[in-house]
């Protein structure tokens, strides 16, 4: 109980960070970024860069039953998120668009199913959703 406590603290703080990275187009220097990258590994069981070619249902297969299955949904759609603002090369708008979109899609399962209302998750849907 009190590693699955820590694990979703854990995931919430990652949250957290990525959210207010985007939100407020904040650059965050490359070695907050690769412990936020290991700590995801850990926590998802895949590297980051694997969210690059994973659709938004294989991941919901994955994690929706387990006992953190949402919070580790909502870890990969802001690391998709993430992925798509800051580290998709710029001559490759398809991967960006599809990242945004499985991003979203994600948030939009978790949002919808979890027993944690979040406002910052809400505003964060909102705000991609308005800036398409």
């Amino acid at each position: 109980m009190i590693k699955q406590d820590y694990l979703i603290r854990m995931i919430q703080e990652i949250v957290s960070m990525i959210v207010e990275a985007i939100l407020h187009k904040k650059k965050i220097r490359q070695k907050e970024w690769e412990e936020y990258d290991r700590l995801t590994r850990q926590i998802l069981g895949i590297d980051t860069r694997e969210l690059l070619n994973t659709k938004a249902e294989e991941l919901i297969a994955r994690y929706a039953t387990q006992t953190d299955g949402l919070d580790k949904l909502e870890l990969a759609a802001v690391n998709m998120l993430r992925l798509s603002e800051e580290e998709v090369e710029k001559d490759n708008p398809l991967l960006k668009a599809k990242l945004r979109q499985e991003g979203i899609t994600l948030l939009k399962y978790v949002h919808q199913h979890s027993d944690n209302y979040s406002l910052q998750r809400e505003f964060l849907l909102r705000l991609l959703e308005k800036n398409g």
